[in-house]
């Protein structure tokens, strides 16, 4: 009769431990990566806002303090700010979306990139290139080489002209 309580006992110490040193973990690391996910979806967010805007105003599409003001309304959302590159998420004067020119020469639709306006006989497209990060800081160590904060960033390009 004793022996059987000292096993049901060494059963709670055991169940203690693996609670501890393994179950634990496994839900605090269940939550770092759903912050990174959340993180992800909001990167993922800011860019169709942007897109949107560019093609609705294509003259001050690269207008960083318009561009703020749609930031600070995506990061009204619960997770880790979104920000410019920079780490500004107010009109920052350092950040400036990248703007480039397809050039093409009629009949030709074939288009060549470059950074300053083409000349006058060509046919002009113009891009805007945008870049937003946000910074997620982890609780627990990740595996896979991942850094902790964790940078996450997202690019993309739009024309609008």
């Amino acid at each position: 009769m004793q022996l059987a309580r000292c096993r049901r006992a060494n059963i709670s110490v055991e169940m203690a431990l693996v609670s501890t040193f393994v179950l634990m973990p496994v839900v605090a690391g269940g939550a770092d990566f759903l912050q990174l996910i959340a993180a992800k979806a909001k990167l993922n967010a800011a860019m169709p806002a942007f897109y949107a805007f560019a093609w609705n105003n294509p003259g001050s599409a690269s207008n960083v303090s318009q561009l703020a003001g749609i930031l600070s309304i995506i990061n009204q959302q619960s997770g880790p700010p979104v920000t410019f590159p920079d780490g500004l998420a107010t009109a920052a004067t350092s950040y400036r979306p990248a703007v480039s020119y397809g050039c093409s020469v009629p009949p030709s639709t074939a288009q060549t990139m470059q950074a300053s306006p083409c000349p006058a006989a060509d046919t002009q497209a113009e891009y805007v290139t945008y870049h937003v990060v946000s910074n997620v800081v982890v609780s627990l160590p990740l595996p896979f080489g991942l850094s902790a904060p964790t940078l996450l960033g997202v690019s993309g390009q739009v024309q609008v002209q």
